[in-house]
């Protein structure tokens, strides 16, 4: 199952970047997992977005609440699903090209 999380911060963005060095490590840890296929911040800055795969809602929550944005209470989050029907085979050159590939 694919997640689309959208992330939206709670605190000032002084208090959310005091845990983003740990975000970070575990966005990577997540993405060398294989359950967050891509994530950034929000182009209006309120928060981020995450595409994740996991098997089910149940895991998807788990691998949120091991993050330090959710576990400090500086964001929260809501996850829509779907199963992909069709994809693009450009789609990390074309719309990820700026994306640090991990």
């Amino acid at each position: 199952m694919i997640f689309t999380v959208i992330m939206t911060y709670l605190r000032p963005l002084d208090e959310v970047n005091l845990h983003l060095d740990t975000h970070k490590a575990w966005l990577a840890n997540n993405v060398k997992a294989g359950r967050v296929i891509l994530a950034g911040p929000q182009g209006d800055g309120r928060g981020g977005l995450v595409l994740a795969a996991c098997a089910d809602l149940n895991e998807l929550n788990a691998m949120m609440n091991q993050d330090s944005f959710i576990h400090h209470g500086v964001a929260s989050y809501e996850a829509y699903s779907c199963k992909p029907a069709l994809a693009s085979l450009d789609f990390a050159h074309k719309w990820a090209a700026e994306a640090k590939f991990i």
